[in-house]
């Protein structure tokens, strides 16, 4: 029994010596490890610089970056892209020495604008009016809200059409009124006479058998059309 307790004794003190034999090992590989790595990257060359011309909302300038990709360097100058926006190249695209990229801003917009819708004309025939049309009432305007699509880039218009027209105000057509009786109106007067008109068939009854219904001046014999001495009143 004297024999045992001195060797489980001496096997608890040398425990705690193997203990930290291995962690200062692991340390050891850990620091070695960790200064080996440094070491590698310190060796590495750093990226290499690029000059890049950037073209956007009107301007160009040259941005000199280390960025690997389009993406990123617009991230790095502060530029955002729009919905419609388009990048050339693509914003996956790898940056090269002398490279450009453009950014096109594409927009659209919708213009509502207020037309006029012409007034259209009707015409009424009554016998009691001559032949040149007289207005009889006057027609007015209608008014329609027409909305067009715009599409511009840069600010400049590529392409646009009209989506809808709403009709607001309905045009009041004007009214013309036109007889069937000569008008004498465009005539210049020299001379005004007192006569007595006699009314009489044009046709072969009266005028005889080759009577066609026509005066000497070739018009067909009708309201507003008299015969008349030639000597007196020259033909038309």
């Amino acid at each position: 029994m004297s024999q045992r307790g001195p060797l489980r004794n001496g096997a608890s003190h040398h425990m705690p010596t193997s203990w930290w034999a291995h962690m200062r090992s692991v340390l050891l590989i850990t620091v070695a490890l960790t200064l080996g790595t440094t070491l590698t990257l310190i060796a590495q060359d750093p990226p290499a610089a690029k000059t890049v011309t950037l073209r956007v909302d009107g301007t160009q300038r040259q941005v000199v970056t280390v960025k690997p990709t389009v993406q990123t360097v617009l991230h790095q100058e502060h530029l955002n892209l729009n919905t419609n926006d388009r990048c050339e190249p693509p914003i996956s695209t790898t940056v090269t020495d002398g490279m450009t990229i453009t950014i096109t801003r594409v927009t659209c917009e919708l213009l509502v604008r207020a037309i006029e819708i012409p007034a259209p004309t009707v015409t009424r025939w009554d016998v009691r009016f001559s032949n040149e049309p007289s207005i009889l009432r006057q027609g007015r305007p209608g008014k329609a809200l027409e909305t067009t699509v715009m599409w511009k880039k840069d600010g400049v218009v590529s392409t646009q059409w009209i989506s809808s027209t709403r009709v607001v105000r309905q045009p009041r057509p004007t009214v013309l009124v036109r007889g069937r009786m000569a008008s004498r109106s465009g005539m210049s007067v020299r001379r005004v006479f007192t006569m007595v008109a006699t009314a009489y068939d044009p046709g072969p009854l009266s005028c005889g058998p080759r009577a066609n219904g026509r005066t000497a001046t070739g018009l067909r014999a009708t309201r507003g059309i008299i015969a008349v001495d030639p000597r007196v009143i020259p033909l038309g």
